[in-house]
C-alpha cells in the first residue's frame, strides 16, 4: 500500500471503494482490528502536540484523506491524491455494505438522543442492519472500561465511534487488541449527519471544498471557531513544508518521503 510521510503522519492515497474493499476482505479473512483513521485539519495539528495521537495515527492500518483543504495542500506538494475519502461518505458505503452482508454493528459516541434517532432512521433506510450494540458518548471516565469489556463481549464486525478529537483516535489505540473488532473506524460527526442533526453540503458545495464552511454556518460558535482555528495553523505547516522543499533544491512532486 502506498504510504505518504508528511507532518510527522502517514496518508494513504486511496479511493472511497478501495478502502471499502480492503475492509470487507480483512473482516471476511480476519480476527483482528483493521483500524481506520481520517485526517483532517484538526486532527493533523492537533497530531503535532499530542504524542499519543500521532501514535494512533500511524498505527492506524489506513490514513484516509478526510478534508478538501488537506486534499489541496498535499497535491500542491505534489502528492497524487486520487480523491477525497470523507468520513460521512466512506461510513454510508460501510452500512451499504453492512446491510447487504449482515456484519454486526456497535455505535459508540454522540448523545443519546442522537444515537437513538439515527438508529431508528437507519433501520428504516437499511432494513436488513445488524446493529447489535450501542452507547452515547457522554459517560464517565471509569465507565470505560466496562464498555470495552461489552464490545469484547459482543465482537461487532464494525465498530463506529463518533468521539471528539483525540478521543475516539484514543479510544481505539488504547483498547485495539481488547475490543474484538473487526474494524474500527472514528468518524467524528457523521451520526449528527445520519440522525439529521446536521444537514449534508450539497454535492457541488462539497466538490469544490466547502463543506467544513457549509457545517461552520450551521454552528458557528463551536464547530465554526474550529474549523477556522485549525484551518489557519493547517495552513501554517503546508507552508512551513513548501518553504523547506524550496530551500533545500527539491522540486515538489518528488518522491523522497514516498514509501511503496
Amino acid at each position: 500500500m502506498e504510504t505518504i510521510c508528511i507532518w510527522g503522519i502517514k496518508v494513504n492515497p486511496l479511493t472511497k471503494s478501495k478502502i471499502v474493499d480492503l475492509i470487507d476482505d480483512h473482516i471476511s479473512h480476519n480476527e483482528t482490528t483493521f483500524h481506520l483513521t481520517g485526517i483532517n485539519p484538526e486532527t493533523i495539528v492537533l497530531a503535532q502536540q499530542i504524542p499519543n495521537l500521532q501514535k494512533a495515527i500511524n498505527s492506524s492500518d489506513i490514513v484516509s484523506v478526510d478534508n478538501m483543504l488537506v486534499l489541496t495542500f498535499l497535491r500542491l506538494l505534489g502528492h497524487k491524491i486520487p480523491e477525497r475519502a470523507a468520513c460521512p461518505d466512506v461510513f454510508e458505503q460501510l452500512l451499504v455494505l453492512a446491510n447487504l452482508k449482515g456484519y454486526g454493528i456497535y455505535f459508540l459516541g454522540a448523545k443519546e438522543e442522537i444515537l437513538q434517532r439515527m438508529k431508528n432512521k437507519l433501520k428504516i433506510k437499511y432494513p436488513r442492519l445488524n446493529i447489535i450494540g450501542s452507547q452515547n458518548g457522554y459517560y464517565k471516565c471509569e465507565e470505560e472500561l466496562t464498555i470495552v469489556k461489552e464490545i469484547e463481549k459482543l465482537r461487532p464486525d464494525m465498530l463506529f465511534i463518533a468521539l471528539p478529537t483525540p478521543r475516539k483516535e484514543l479510544f481505539i489505540q488504547n483498547y485495539k487488541n481488547m475490543i474484538g473488532a473487526r474494524f474500527a473506524f472514528g468518524i467524528g460527526g457523521a451520526f449528527d449527519c445520519q440522525a439529521g442533526k446536521v444537514r449534508r453540503a450539497p454535492a457541488w458545495m462539497r466538490n469544490i471544498g466547502l463543506e467544513g464552511f457549509h457545517r461552520a454556518v450551521q454552528n458557528p460558535s463551536d464547530y465554526g471557531r474550529r474549523w477556522v482555528k485549525f484551518n489557519l495553523k493547517l495552513l501554517k505547516l503546508f507552508y512551513k513544508e513548501l518553504s523547506g522543499k524550496k530551500s533545500t533544491g527539491k522540486l515538489i512532486g518528488n518522491s523522497d518521503n514516498k514509501i511503496e
